[in-house]
């Protein structure tokens, strides 16, 4: 195995809706220096997570796997989850890295794919110090470490009910902030005689979605646009999406829709400062790469475990439903060397940023890891004229969470979505004329053909990574045929 020289610095961020960006058509927030870097990169317009939670859209990122494989269903978040641990054995590209390569390895930031230990007993060889040494408070789930400073430090609310405002604590401390400079003190103290890769995992911008005071809210909530598809009936929608929304509505029932949508833009003012911060702190780390003369030497990506609802078919955060909001995330790769401007169509997902930087610290595309398979491919494929890219459609899994064992499959190739939803009604979206996802056609006899279609790319997709809960279900009747049934039962 011929290795490669360049550095690979993986910077990501939790929980960031792909249309904030400038770079991908947002106009809300000013993200200058993402947008700088997209400038600089491949630009993927179809970028998808495999799952749209956070622990095990991690894990896959880590190990190059599906979750049906890396065995982390849910969040490794303790009091509510399941799920603490991935599966013991599992090999991640740090270990894999430290067995093949002579690259010295960094993780910076929110770690979340168990618990902190994980990573500090992990095979990385430099990470930022524990959780409460140097001033350090803890990387983990924002609502835990973000929201004990509250308690202790207070907050500024920014409407009834709201966990948002801003913080009385010093800039230095706060964890995005502190994730970068660990990073960048990575990058500078490395060892010179080594090729380096590094993760800079900022926890933002993940509710609750607080700033220092010293930052500050920096937007009008009377001058955001809201999503047009806030206001989702849920008619012919899943009954689990229905009960989600009814627990919600009814926290709201003697709320106006006006002070709805007032708390809802003073929340979302506080969203936008939050990545705008973010966006600094991703500056400050590519202005070092660059006064250290190691930008051009560097292979940079750019991404997120998954995105963010933010109430768009009214629903907060993310959950047991397959929207785009969700689903879909921005990648950006800046390769070393010669820099090149270019955006792609094709459907691509985390674990190709894996197979990439494996790809990249080996000198050549690898099939796997340690024996392990890789579910994605290298994306520099795409450095070629004409791409070489098989995968027309993105598959995706969702295995529940604290809402409750809740399977689900996803398979789109941004025309058409079809969600298989194993215990429920199933979902079939036109995206090109219904881009809100607000009209469910899987059971418009009209549409018979094309979820016949799609059904039939979601099970070759299925049987290709071997997930076997669905695989299962397609050799042993399917809630295809089910839920038919129980639709003309119900509805004639």
């Amino acid at each position: 195995m011929k290795e490669s020289k360049s550095n690979v610095l993986v910077i990501f961020c939790d929980q960031l809706r792909l249309d904030l960006l400038g770079c991908y058509g947002g106009r809300q927030v000013r993200t200058p220096n993402i947008d700088a870097l997209a400038a600089d990169s491949m630009v993927f317009d179809r970028a998808y997570t495999p799952t749209a939670i956070c622990s095990p859209a991690r894990a896959s990122l880590m190990s190059g796997l599906y979750p049906h494989a890396h065995h982390m269903f849910n969040n490794s978040t303790p009091r509510y989850s399941f799920c603490h641990h991935a599966r013991p054995d599992l090999c991640m590209i740090q270990d894999w890295a430290d067995d093949h390569t002579r690259y010295q390895t960094g993780y910076f930031g929110k770690w979340h794919i168990g618990t902190n230990e994980d990573l500090f007993a992990s095979r990385f060889h430099v990470t930022h110090p524990r959780p409460n040494s140097d001033g350090l408070c803890s990387f983990g789930h924002p609502r835990a470490s973000l929201g004990e400073l509250v308690q202790e430090q207070g907050r500024r609310d920014l409407g009834p009910g709201s966990l948002s405002g801003t913080l009385r604590m010093p800039m230095r401390d706060f964890p995005d902030v502190a994730a970068a400079r660990y990073c960048r003190q990575f990058i500078e103290s490395r060892d010179p005689n080594r090729p380096f890769l590094a993760f800079c995992a900022f926890p933002g911008p993940h509710s609750p979605w607080l700033v220092p005071e010293e930052f500050g809210i920096r937007y009008d909530p009377d001058r955001i646009a809201l999503w047009p598809n806030r206001d989702d009936s849920l008619d012919g929608k899943p009954l689990n999406q229905q009960k989600l929304q009814y627990l919600t509505t009814t926290r709201l029932e003697n709320v106006s829709v006006a002070e709805r949508d007032r708390n809802l833009r003073q929340k979302l003012a506080a969203c936008f400062s939050y990545l705008e911060l973010v966006d600094q702190c991703l500056g400050e780390v590519i202005a070092d790469l660059k006064r250290l003369g190691l930008y051009d030497k560097t292979a940079v990506f750019f991404t997120a475990d998954h995105g963010d609802m933010s109430d768009a078919h009214g629903f907060p955060s993310k959950g047991s439903y397959m929207y785009d909001e969700i689903y879909r995330i921005p990648l950006l790769y800046k390769p070393a060397g010669a820099r090149r401007h270019a955006r792609f169509e094709q459907p691509v997902h985390l674990m190709d940023v894996t197979a990439t930087c494996v790809d990249l610290m080996a000198g050549g595309e690898q099939a796997g890891m340690n024996g392990q398979p890789l579910h994605g491919g290298s994306l520099n494929r795409f450095a070629a004229a004409t791409p070489d890219w098989p995968r027309t459609v993105h598959y995706a899994q969702y295995h529940g969470d604290w809402y409750g064992h809740y399977s689900a499959r996803m398979v789109t190739d941004g025309r058409w979505k079809m969600v298989w939803n194993f215990s429920d009604l199933c979902e079939l979206y036109d995206l090109e004329n219904d881009p809100g996802e607000l009209r469910n056609r899987y059971y418009d006899p009209v549409c018979r053909g094309i979820r016949d279609a799609y059904f039939a790319r979601l099970s070759e997709a299925a049987e290709q990574v071997n997930d076997g809960q669905a695989v299962f279900w397609l050799r042993h009747g399917s809630s295809l045929g089910i839920m038919e049934d129980a639709v003309h039962a119900r509805f004639g």
